[in-house]
């Protein structure tokens, strides 16, 4: 199975803001190894993250699933969703906060 080239940054991302442990790291590979649907699952939360995405109490611990379908880009899940936008949504806040 060839992996997105961001996995590897996308991973390492998550693993710094969840601050994953190196058995949290392990359980990670097992569940993405040849399982095309977790590889997009991390990929997606990772994006998601960038864009603004948190689960917090504030907000009712918003599902990824929810929350990319209030902010208008579908279900993460779904086949064709737009993940370039989700991209997009991250870049304008970097550039918000520069």
């Amino acid at each position: 199975m060839l992996y997105p080239a961001t996995l590897s940054a996308d991973l390492q991302y998550l693993a710094q803001r969840y601050a994953w442990n190196d058995e949290d790291k392990s359980e990670v590979r097992a569940a993405f190894t040849d399982n095309p649907e977790m590889v997009h699952f991390f990929t997606v939360l990772a994006a998601a993250h960038r864009a603004g995405y948190e689960q917090c109490a504030s907000n009712g611990f918003i599902r990824l699933q929810a929350w990319c379908a209030d902010q208008g880009i579908g279900d993460p899940f779904a086949a064709g969703f737009d993940l370039p936008a989700l991209d997009a949504m991250a870049l304008h806040l970097r550039k918000e906060h520069a």
